[in-house]
């Protein structure tokens, strides 16, 4: 899905609605952690409407999760991502995404 059919489906989840409430609960900052590419790439970061991140679900419904990366989130802040980035993963250059 897009960033704008994520952004649209978001401001129409409803708290009352269990259904929506998955995703309510999912909102927020996400890390792509790549192993393959930890050295040569920063750590990127989304926000959840993001079309890459969806909800840390990822763009393709195709790939195995985990096989190169892996969704890591959600974060409530910018701030607490960086500080797991840095603290429990060892990576200091976290940067965000054009989505955020």
């Amino acid at each position: 899905m897009t960033t704008k059919q994520l952004t649209k489906l978001d401001n129409e989840l409803d708290i009352t609605n269990p259904k929506d409430k998955i995703l309510i609960d999912k909102r927020g900052y996400y890390l792509y952690y790549n192993e393959p590419n930890k050295k040569r790439k920063d750590i990127k970061m989304h926000i959840h409407t993001c079309g890459f991140c969806a909800w840390g679900a990822g763009r393709d419904i195709k790939t195995e999760a985990g096989r190169n990366g892996i969704w890591i989130g959600p974060f409530s802040t910018k701030q607490q991502a960086k500080a797991f980035a840095k603290n429990i993963l060892g990576i200091v250059n976290v940067s965000g995404h054009t989505c955020c």
